[in-house]
């Protein structure tokens, strides 16, 4: 198995043809990174030179472990949104203190990745369901959107949650004054339309289709440029992102009070977990289309390695962006130099252009925020949930709602559970099929949905589930039910073929019908069992007290159930 602690691996085989096309690529990232590290910090909460900070050496740490080639790791909408209501949340705390808070959250949980990746915990990300992970989404771009609100109109606002959001703007509407809205809408309108139009007029007009599409998603660098242009011309009296500092991210150790840390020790599970997967779902997609591979252990590490990063340098929760990440595949990246050149550009940027920043407006890195945040919500897995499982779909619409009413962090431990729940509910009665012989074959079928021969005096009965400590007494109860309008039953086959997996309470739910059964003169056997299971069973010595036996396949035992014959496979 590939290590999780690879490093370089691009490296090593690096090819010199493929430098100018990391280079371009790299150019590209960089005018994707400057105006979403702004707006993100914003996002967040933050001073915008901590989106520029978080976007310069977690970009290298990842490229040093990482598995995709493509991946953009850096300031995104998610990570921002959960620091943004992590630190609202925090009312016993002085605004000065969020920028050291932010950092906290990035070291933690960068740690705690790189834990669980050196112990390939990859597989927590199973622990999220589809439903889940699209209604946290919906949810927190929906939050997102409305939590824009207050820079798109041109008032101070620092709530996290929609509630406070929206109470604050009511609050002060006799103060807004058209200069910021009039700004706002004009900049939506223009990224609108260069996202419907922009690539395909520069098709049309004969650009080769590669450099409309880059050009296409590099618009919003130029929409922000013109807007600042304007604002500066006209005199507009909108608030501007201000002079930043000049200069490399500075190096600390962020470090809150233990009580503090404990408190927010949820938060830095949820901003892991949720960051993970967010992050590995793009690297997954972006593998298929390059057909190439990504270890999940090892992208922990480098995840978790790239938040350590953004923590020590004044930065907050990074993870993979999908729009920088499609538009640096787009633009040719062929390793993560690419990457490791947008960085040192950065560096570059903050070193001698930091003043370029001082014009630009909030509304319109806001309007930025807006439009990549829409493409977020994805209704696709609701309406298919809808269709398939209205369980999964009240799932997700109940863990929307909730990243609206009581938080991302709560929305998370909401939707886990009801996703356990329902996965208990749903399995607590499992299928049960009393199924008997395909006439002219050897095959058993549900005597519901087939015409098939049934052998007097004897039940078979196929169960449809894994057998534990939820669903047992179910079984046991329709099995001892379908006896009673048997009364010449004299053998019941449980055909396990479904079941992958047997619990000690189930086991001591076998024992107690085996038993139960043996007192009617009713032997119980077994058929199809899987081998783990059977090894399971053998261990456990109940094969010893099964009053029938058990079968290689179904049709044997209905063969030889009730025959002097022995079973032609008996433990």
């Amino acid at each position: 198995m590939e290590s999780s602690f690879k490093v370089l691996g691009w490296l090593r085989d690096y090819r010199r043809a493929d430098l100018w096309d990391d280079v371009v690529a790299s150019a590209t990232l960089v005018m994707f990174l400057v105006p979403q590290g702004l707006a993100y910090a914003l996002l967040a909460g933050l001073s915008p030179q901590a989106g520029l900070y978080a976007s310069i050496l977690p970009v290298i740490c990842y490229a040093i472990v990482g598995s995709s080639a493509a991946l953009s790791v850096g300031p995104a909408a998610l990570p921002s949104l959960m620091t943004a209501a992590v630190l609202a949340g925090l009312s016993q705390v002085a605004p000065s203190q969020y920028p050291m808070l932010a950092a906290a959250l990035a070291l933690f949980s960068g740690l705690l990745r790189v834990v669980f990746g050196g112990l390939r915990f990859g597989f927590v990300a199973n622990y999220l369901s589809s439903p889940v992970v699209g209604g946290f989404v919906t949810g927190s771009a929906l939050l997102i959107l409305l939590t824009q609100v207050p820079n798109l109109i041109g008032i101070e606002s620092h709530a996290a949650d929609a509630q406070s959001m929206l109470a604050r703007v009511w609050a002060v509407r006799h103060e807004l004054s058209w200069a910021s809205p009039a700004l706002s809408v004009a900049t939506l309108l223009a990224l609108f339309a260069c996202r419907a139009w922009l690539a395909k007029g520069l098709r049309r007009i004969g650009l080769a289709a590669r450099a409309a599409d880059l050009f296409g998603k590099a618009a919003p660098l130029f929409v922000i440029t013109v807007a600042a242009a304007a604002v500066h011309a006209l005199g507009l009296p909108v608030k501007l992102v201000g002079a930043l500092p000049q200069g490399l991210p500075p190096l600390t150790w962020p470090m809150p009070q233990v009580g503090l840390l404990i408190e927010l020790m949820p938060a830095i599970a949820a901003i892991a977990l949720i960051g993970f997967i967010d992050s590995y779902s793009i690297a997954q997609v972006l593998a298929l289309k390059r057909r190439e591979t990504v270890n999940p252990n090892r992208e922990l590490v480098a995840l978790g390695l790239a938040n350590m990063a953004a923590g020590v340098t004044g930065g907050f929760p990074v993870s993979a962006s999908f729009s920088r990440s499609a538009a640096n595949e787009l633009a040719g990246a062929r390793t993560q130099l690419a990457g490791v050149l947008a960085a040192l550009w950065m560096l570059v940027i903050l070193a001698a252009a930091a003043g370029l920043f001082a014009l630009l407006p909030l509304a319109t890195l806001s309007c930025t925020i807006v439009v990549a945040v829409i493409q977020l919500i994805d209704l696709s897995v609701l309406r298919l949930a809808w269709r398939y499982e209205r369980g999964d779909a009240w799932i997700f619409l109940a863990t929307a709602a909730a990243v609206l009413v009581a938080g991302v962090v709560d929305a998370v431990l909401l939707g886990v559970g009801l996703s356990l729940a329902h996965f208990v509910w749903r399995t607590s009665s499992p299928h049960l099929a009393e199924v008997g012989r395909v006439p002219g074959s050897e095959h058993y079928r549900n005597r519901l949905r087939h015409a098939v021969e049934m052998q007097p005096g004897v039940l078979a009965i196929r169960v449809d589930e894994s057998l534990y400590f939820a669903n047992i007494r179910f079984v046991s109860d329709a099995i001892v039910g379908m006896l009673r309008q048997r009364p010449d039953t004299r053998s019941v086959l449980l055909v396990l073929s479904a079941v992958n997996a047997i619990d000690v309470s189930a086991l001591q739910g076998l024992r107690d019908l085996n038993r139960g059964l043996s007192e009617q003169g009713v032997a119980l056997h077994l058929a199809e069992v899987k081998g783990p299971v059977m090894d399971r069973l053998r261990q456990s010595g109940f094969l010893a007290e099964l009053s029938g036996a058990v079968h290689l396949s179904t049709h044997s035992a209905m063969r030889l159930i009730g025959t002097p014959a022995e079973p032609d496979y008996v433990i």
